[in-house]
Parts: structure tokens; C-alpha cells; sequence
């Protein structure tokens, strides 16, 4: 039997990024016996990431990968792979040449026009810590967020939408905002059926467990993240109306994307045909998992 595969996590601190590893991590967990840790590299000067993580893998079982995201974590993980003789993993497109490390998983709107190569691995959007459930509830969430650089935002039209769907259908609502949403819009819609739930006051765990049980998630289109996330839950996904700043970009590429193939329904469509489209969940996380597995074989 095969030892348990030793994981170790370079996180720079952001919530986000810790995420999309996690859910490598886990996702891994679920297909094979590993031990997990994380070195936080925070905001510490070069010198101090490379010794304070040198330090900190001496002291412990040797890693077989190391997998990091952002790049604050890619100098480290790529110079700790090679002093310790494990696979270097990066999500999210690298700041160093994608050749030196073992395995590079980038979002395929990061890819459009540009080669891969045999250590890329293209994935629907970012990997994510959530897992689709057989518990849904007949719940709606809808997660607002605000301005973007590809994305403004009308916050009368957004309200507008949000009414409509809320009172369209008899689902138990609830509404939660961004710290990039516009001040007071919250407040705003204290007059539909919904429960409000200000981001200020939610738990970090209170996304991942409204989506495992919501049935039909609305997210506003510039709120990327959580699209794939609601997806990955296993929601029909519909998207807020948010007006784009230009006439392309690699965000609006995605999203087009995932309406041509059917996991998602533009809130104009929900208007003028009333239903929305359901699709397989999205379990990106477990596929990169799997291909991982095959392409570095368990230590013995």
C-alpha cells in the first residue's frame, strides 16, 4: 500500500487563493490517502519566504508536491521543489515561464491564443473548494457583486432583475452583497421576499453551505469566482444584467462559453423564455485531481 502523498500548500495570505489550493488539496483527499500542510508566506520579504519555508520543510515530512497559487507563492515553491526534489503544482497563470514547474492548472480564458504545452492543464475557470450535494432545498441565492475592470455596474437595472426573480418565483430568497457592491444597495431591497444577509456579518463558511443546499443560485456576471462556484455546487446558475466596458474580454469570452454549452442563463433570456437551464455540476477540481494522479504516479 502506498504511503499517504505528502501535500504542502504555499498560501500568500488571500482568502481566494487559498481556496482554489484547498480544493486541489481536497479534491485530491477524496481519490487517494494525503497529509496536508500550509506555510503561510504572508507578506514576508523574499529572503525571509525562502528561509522561514526552508526551515519549515526540515522540520517535517519531505513534500511530494507543492502546490501554490498567486504570485507571491511561485519563486518559493519553484526554488523549495528543486532543493527538496518534489513536483512544483501553480494554479492560476504563473509569473515565471510555465516550463520550469511540473504541472501549471490555468483557467482556459487565460490560454485563448496562447499555446499550452504538456505541463499545462486547462481549466473552467478557477478550482474551488465547493462539492455538489443531493441535499438542495427549495432555496434561491442570488450574490451581488459591483464595478469590475471589464464590468460597470446600474444599480436601478440590477434592482429591477432582482425583483423580477424574486417575485417570480416561490423559492425562500436570500440576498447577499459584496464589499464591491454600491453603498446602501442592500438596504434597497428590504421590500422583497427575501432574507438580506450583508457580507459584513456573514461567516466565512455561510457561501459554501447556502450553495449546497440552494436549488437555484443568480450571481452578477463580473462575479466570476462565485459563478463557478455556484456551478460547482450543482445550482441552476442564472446571471445579473451588469453592463460591460468593452466590447470583448477574456471574462466575456468565458461567460459566453458556459451559455454555448448550456450551464448558465442570461437573466434576458430567463425574461423572455421564464426558465433556466440545468446542467451536470462542475467538479473541476476532482478532474485535475485525476489527472494529476496519472501524470505523477504515488510515491511507494
Amino acid at each position: 500500500m502506498s504511503r499517504p502523498l505528502q501535500l504542502l500548500i504555499f498560501s500568500d495570505g488571500k482568502p481566494g487563493h487559498r481556496n482554489q489550493s484547498l480544493g486541489l488539496a481536497e479534491a485530491l483527499a477524496r481519490l487517494t490517502p494525503t497529509q496536508t500542510r500550509t506555510i503561510e508566506l504572508g507578506d514576508f520579504p523574499y529572503g525571509k519566504k525562502i528561509s522561514h519555508s526552508a526551515s519549515i520543510i526540515r522540520n517535517g515530512p519531505r513534500p511530494d508536491w507543492i502546490i501554490a497559487t498567486g504570485h507571491g507563492t511561485h519563486a518559493c515553491a519553484l526554488l523549495m521543489s528543486r532543493k527538496f526534489h518534489c513536483r512544483s503544482i501553480v494554479l492560476m497563470k504563473p509569473s515565471w515561464p510555465r516550463f520550469l514547474f511540473d504541472a501549471c492548472l490555468i483557467p482556459a480564458h487565460d490560454l485563448i491564443k496562447k499555446s499550452t504545452g504538456p505541463n499545462v492543464i486547462p481549466t473552467s475557470g478557477a478550482l474551488n473548494r465547493i462539492v455538489a450535494t443531493s441535499q438542495k432545498q427549495p432555496i434561491g441565492t442570488i450574490l451581488i457583486g459591483g464595478e469590475s475592470r471589464d464590468f460597470g455596474c446600474d444599480p436601478e437595472t440590477l434592482r429591477v432583475a432582482i425583483s423580477d426573480i424574486t417575485r417570480s418565483s416561490a423559492l425562500n430568497w436570500h440576498i447577499t452583497d459584496s464589499r464591491r457592491s454600491p453603498a446602501g444597495f442592500l438596504t434597497s431591497l428590504s421590500h422583497l421576499p427575501a432574507i438580506l444577509h450583508p457580507h459584513q456579518q456573514t461567516a466565512t463558511d455561510w457561501l459554501p453551505q447556502q450553495l449546497g443546499v440552494s436549488e437555484t443560485v443568480w450571481v452578477t456576471c463580473e462575479s466570476v469566482s462565485m459563478i463557478y462556484e455556484a456551478l460547482s455546487s450543482g445550482a441552476r446558475v442564472g446571471l445579473l444584467p451588469m453592463p460591460a466596458r468593452q466590447a470583448s474580454s477574456k471574462i466575456q469570452s468565458a461567460i459566453e462559453q458556459l451559455h454555448r454549452e448550456g450551464h448558465i442563463t442570461p437573466f434576458a433570456e430567463f425574461q423572455s423564455k421564464g426558465i433556466m437551464k440545468s446542467s451536470a455540476p462542475l467538479a473541476e477540481a476532482d478532474r485535475c485531481a485525476k489527472i494529476l494522479l496519472e501524470k505523477f504516479p504515488l510515491p511507494l
